[in-house]
């Protein structure tokens, strides 16, 4: 019997945390993909992000199993505790360490220059969308000078760098140099089963968001483009505030729409109600600045529901494929309005056909086999 590679994953949230959104989705997919190929260690926050309350049903400090298909230690961090990452990457003896983002002092910085100091494992760091033109602008000089200190040391040419696609590869080497060693592994998708199909009425439309509130999602790009219409049109969103003074700007814009737009804030949607919330919806929209991937993209597509997002997404076929619109992110404010409007006259005839491509667009969008191979090559080489 062949004996399982050791994989150390590090990510500073881990479920039952879900309000980190995609990343946390990334893992969990991935270890219920692969564990039966891979040991997997997991080493997080024992709590939400922006929180401090210990999650409910975890043991602090210890391993625990998650579903029978890995390991967890949710970590009580602390300064003062930052050796342990030492003794804690010694004790596992991981063939690979795979750290997941890159600004994260405890779960990103300190793991990685420990892993590197220890040698004997293969070291990947997951950029995780956060080397894109668009994330390098949001809190610009904070990131260039974490880039320009690593790039002092030369770790970021003893490892290698994980891309999902062949962009974020471009957008890696782009950063980090044309010595970077990249290796690109998409990202398992949750897909949904098909919901439903609405009794969608031509003049009216239900739209729906579930993501973090922050620019990068162009709130506000959606609350300006329902400004000027006067059709009856709900928008459910769903997700944590991560940037208040953001939100307060949206919710300025809101107070202004006419009375024919009406907003439903819910807050977080836990991972248990996501078909509850699609069922609701009948378009999904989500204009992102960029999206390394797009979980809730992926979900709704599967689920039946038509989207509207960016160009700056990996589901730039929508358009073509009949299952949504792409508008170009630096046309939003033009093409947005014109986007939604789309759908607003759209009777349900035509609805059922964008709703039926949907599906057929994801179950094309994703081979699982070729992800399996991209992620043995990723973690074995």
């Amino acid at each position: 019997m062949e004996i399982k590679k050791r994989v150390l994953i590090f990510y500073d949230h881990f479920y039952p945390a879900f309000k980190a959104g995609g990343p946390v989705q990334s893992l969990v997919n991935l270890i219920r993909n692969l564990h039966t190929e891979f040991d997997f260690y997991i080493v997080c926050k024992p709590h939400e992000m922006g929180e401090t309350t210990v999650l409910s049903n975890i043991k602090i400090n210890q391993w625990t199993s998650w579903e029978n298909k890995a390991s967890v230690m949710y970590w009580n961090y602390s300064f003062s505790k930052r050796s342990e990452l030492k003794k804690l990457i010694k004790e596992v003896r991981p063939d690979v360490v795979f750290i997941n983002g890159l600004y994260s002092f405890y779960f990103n910085i300190l793991p990685l220059w420990y892993a590197y100091k220890n040698k004997g494992s293969k070291i990947i760091l997951s950029a995780r969308g956060m080397l894109h033109p668009g994330a390098l602008a949001q809190k610009s000089a904070k990131k260039n000078l974490f880039l320009k200190l690593l790039k002092s040391t030369g770790v970021h040419t003893k490892i290698s760098w994980h891309a999902t696609d062949e962009k974020e590869k471009n957008f890696i080497k782009n950063t980090i140099g044309p010595s970077a060693q990249i290796i690109i592994a998409g990202n398992f998708p949750n897909t949904l089963q098909p919901l439903p199909i609405s009794d969608k009425k031509s003049g009216a439309l239900i739209l729906g968001t579930i993501a973090l509130i922050s620019p990068m999602k162009n709130y506000k790009a959606i609350a300006e483009a329902l400004l000027a219409n006067n059709n009856p049109v709900t928008w459910h969103i769903y997700g944590g505030i991560k940037d208040e003074e953001y939100w307060n700007q949206c919710k300025q814009l809101i107070q202004k729409m006419p009375a024919a737009s009406k907003v439903i804030y819910h807050g977080m949607l836990p991972p248990s109600e996501l078909h509850h919330a699609l069922q609701t919806i009948e378009v999904f929209i989500m204009p992102s600045e960029s999206e390394n991937f797009g979980h809730a993209i992926a979900e709704a597509l599967s689920a039946g529901k038509p989207v509207i997002t960016t160009n700056t997404t990996p589901f730039e076929a929508l358009t073509t494929a009949k299952a949504g619109v792409v508008v170009a992110i630096e046309q939003l404010a033009a093409e947005l309005p014109t986007a939604i409007q789309k759908f607003v006259a759209m009777d349900k005839t035509e609805y059922e056909q964008y709703s039926s491509n949907a599906i057929k667009f994801m179950n094309r969008f994703i081979s699982v086999e070729q992800l399996h191979q991209q992620y043995n090559t990723l973690l074995n080489t």
